[in-house]
């Protein structure tokens, strides 16, 4: 019995001692998942000041005169060693409602970590996506990697980084951190109307957004860039939203090509609302239709009644618009039409062409 009560104490002792140096070994290392995404996403995280001239159109001789400077800051980060970076287009375009105003002169600063500090080029801007792209001169810049936010869970962990509330130079330059989850994955606002940008499949995150964080990258535990830091609801202290890393690049790569995004498309159809059926539904009627048009419209004939666009029920030209300018349509995109063609209900593929 008394063997039995020793080997118990010993078995008991040797048990807390290795608890005890299991937790030694957990407080006294500092390094985890978001300390090591952090580690590897901020060489590439940059601050963006903006200085520009708020100008006055004089309605009579058709002169700018300036009425006052406007500095702002954001954020950006490096996507190629070349000095490519992307950021958010309100940081470098100010929306104006009045149209005597006009902006000028507007210059680009870049800090990057450690305080080197750049003139950018802007390289273009779409305001639709809310994405621009920049251009620092010089070589071998460390930058961001890129990941894929078709991936994306729902819970799992990820980084905002960025200069919130200009704290990025207070912190020896070097980009500030907050963490949180993927709240949640294809949040849709439509297109904003005061500032016609596209707020579709938007990623939302409970990490901490405050304004100059617009434009930095929201950072798997990889490090990995999962989306671009774009706005916080104004009723919420805790939901941030983010643009999807796979759109951001699509729009930056033809930003790199072309310096704007082409929205022009045709698809050849004149069409007007028409009431149909027992109900008094209404749809697009086609009255003519241009197959030698850019857009392929061959599975369409004169008389067909359009009644839905990507999966919306349309009854106006201008639905039907608003519906493609929601889905950032481009020529040369498939799009599905729902038609009505001799009381039977058929779905028909369409291609867009140019303008």
């Amino acid at each position: 019995m008394k063997t039995k009560i020793v080997i118990i104490v010993l078995l008991f002792v040797t048990s807390c001692n290795q608890s005890e140096r299991a937790v030694d070994t957990v407080f006294k290392s500092k390094d985890t998942a978001i300390t090591t995404a952090i580690k590897h996403a901020s060489p590439g995280v940059v601050s963006l000041y903006r200085n520009q001239e708020l100008a006055q159109i004089n309605r009579w001789t058709g002169r700018l005169r300036s009425i006052k400077p406007i500095e702002s800051t954001g954020s950006g980060f490096i996507i190629s060693k070349d000095g490519y970076i992307l950021t958010n287009a309100h940081n470098i375009v100010t929306e104006l409602s009045d149209p005597s105003l006009s902006t000028t002169n507007i210059r680009i600063d870049v800090v990057l970590p450690g305080g080197d500090h750049y003139g950018a080029s802007i390289v273009g801007v779409d305001t639709r996506s809310d994405i621009a792209l920049l251009k620092i001169e010089g070589e071998n810049f460390q930058y961001c990697e890129l990941g894929n936010s078709d991936e994306i869970i729902v819970g799992e962990w990820v980084v905002a980084l960025g200069n919130p509330k200009s704290l990025f130079a207070a912190a020896n330059y070097q980009p500030i951190a907050s963490a949180g989850i993927i709240s949640a994955v294809n949040a849709d606002f439509g297109i904003d109307i005061n500032t016609k940008r596209l707020m579709n499949d938007m990623i939302q995150t409970d990490a901490s957004l405050n304004p100059g964080n617009s434009g930095g990258p929201l950072v798997d535990t990889n490090g990995k860039v999962l989306g671009i830091n774009t706005f916080r609801r104004n009723d919420s202290e805790s939901l941030g939203f983010a643009i999807p890393i796979n759109y951001a690049k699509k729009i930056g790569e033809e930003l790199k090509l072309k310096g704007f995004v082409d929205r022009r498309f045709s698809f050849g159809v004149n069409a007007t609302s028409y009431r149909y059926g027992e109900d008094g539904e209404i749809g697009l009627y086609i009255n003519s239709i241009d197959y030698s048009s850019s857009g392929d419209n061959k599975a369409l004939y004169k008389g067909d009644i359009i009644i839905g666009v990507e999966g919306y029920q349309i009854q106006s030209y201008d639905q039907l618009q608003l519906v493609l300018a929601n889905t950032d349509a481009r020529p040369g995109d498939t799009i599905e039409l729902r038609i009505l063609r001799e009381n039977e209900i058929k779905v028909v593929k369409l291609v867009l062409g140019s303008t």
